[in-house]
């Protein structure tokens, strides 16, 4: 069965409209996911201090941290996952991620206390590296 709902993470609270932003691509998106450890990823500070690398659906994205502390630095803090309906996206086969190029409303928000506690609860979700391992 198909979920109804895909996942957008952000440290920012109260969105309800997301508006596409530039990405990497050069392309205004918004991007969402179906994986919502993911998506909890995404919901940390956005700095530059761990390696990720993101498989698609069925294969594990790797976390590691790029220094001692990092994991700390980033996901220590609160967060938002926000659900979006899958509708108002495409997926791009290649990649496996979910865009669009349209503001997309957002249909719920789950409130995240703490995102490092939160990935280490979904650790069985993706391949978890501390530095000193």
């Amino acid at each position: 069965m198909k979920q109804e709902y895909l996942f957008h993470g952000s440290n920012t609270g109260g969105i309800k409209v997301l508006e596409p932003r530039i990405s990497l691509e050069f392309k205004k998106l918004v991007y969402a996911t179906d994986d919502l450890a993911y998506a909890l990823v995404r919901a940390g500070r956005q700095i530059d201090v761990i390696r990720e690398e993101y498989q698609g659906k069925g294969r594990p994205f790797e976390l590691a941290e790029c220094y001692p502390n990092a994991f700390e630095q980033m996901f220590n803090c609160s967060g938002y996952v926000y659900l979006l309906n899958r509708d108002d996206f495409t997926r791009n086969p290649e990649t496996g991620e979910y865009i669009s190029t349209k503001p997309v409303r957002v249909q719920g928000c789950i409130p995240v206390d703490n995102v490092l506690r939160a990935i280490i609860s979904m650790k069985d979700s993706y391949d978890f590296h501390w530095y000193y391992d």
